[in-house]
């Protein structure tokens, strides 16, 4: 399928068709990682998230919390 690429701002942007969006699961607001291949291709995939660590401990709670193990020397650790 071929499709135009566009101005958008002082950057170029490329329209995803619906069908092709639907095949690998993208939707309005999905984060991509885009790169560019030495023989010309540009390769666009799924961002994995990546949590911030505020957004990681925003749930944390003293309830949540789970206490600290530390195992006891098993050999000639030197401690």
């Amino acid at each position: 399928m071929q499709v135009q690429i566009a101005r958008w701002g002082n950057s170029l942007g490329l329209r995803v068709p619906r069908d092709i969006a639907a095949r690998v699961g993208f939707t309005e607001g999905s984060r991509v990682d885009i790169e560019a291949s030495d023989d010309g291709r540009i390769v666009i995939t799924r961002s994995r998230r990546r949590f911030t660590l505020e957004e990681l401990l925003a749930g944390m709670t003293p309830r949540r919390e789970q206490p600290l193990e530390d195992d006891a020397p098993k050999g000639e650790e030197i401690i």
